[in-house]
């Protein structure tokens, strides 16, 4: 009895090895974290994800738009990024023109 729950922990990283990975911030708050840190404390912003592509599992292309509300002048002020997410972390971030055509499809050899 003094192996059983050895034997379920062993069997339950069979059935799911992903139980034994580190724990890595989901996408959603890797996003957060970006445009918090793009804005100055206290800021009214949002953001919102135009488009996503799915490089791999662990590899993500999102094509966001941020908003900044300011009390001042009651504009807002929008930008465009894309981002880089590899296994639920921020890797890189690009700005873009807001209207900008983007195609986060794979390359095709020619």
């Amino acid at each position: 009895m003094r192996y059983l729950p050895g034997l379920i922990l062993t069997a339950l990283l069979i059935v799911n090895p992903n139980a034994g990975m580190a724990v890595t911030p989901d996408v959603p708050t890797a996003i957060e974290n970006f445009v918090s840190k793009l804005y100055p404390e206290g800021s009214h912003y949002y953001w919102v994800i135009n488009q996503t592509k799915t490089e791999s599992p662990q590899e993500m292309i999102i094509d966001i738009l941020t908003t900044l509300r300011t009390e001042t002048d009651k504009q807002e002020q929008e930008s465009r990024f894309l981002l880089l997410i590899i296994q639920g972390q921020l890797f890189a971030a690009q700005k873009i023109p807001l209207g900008s055509e983007v195609d986060c499809d794979n390359d095709e050899e020619v």
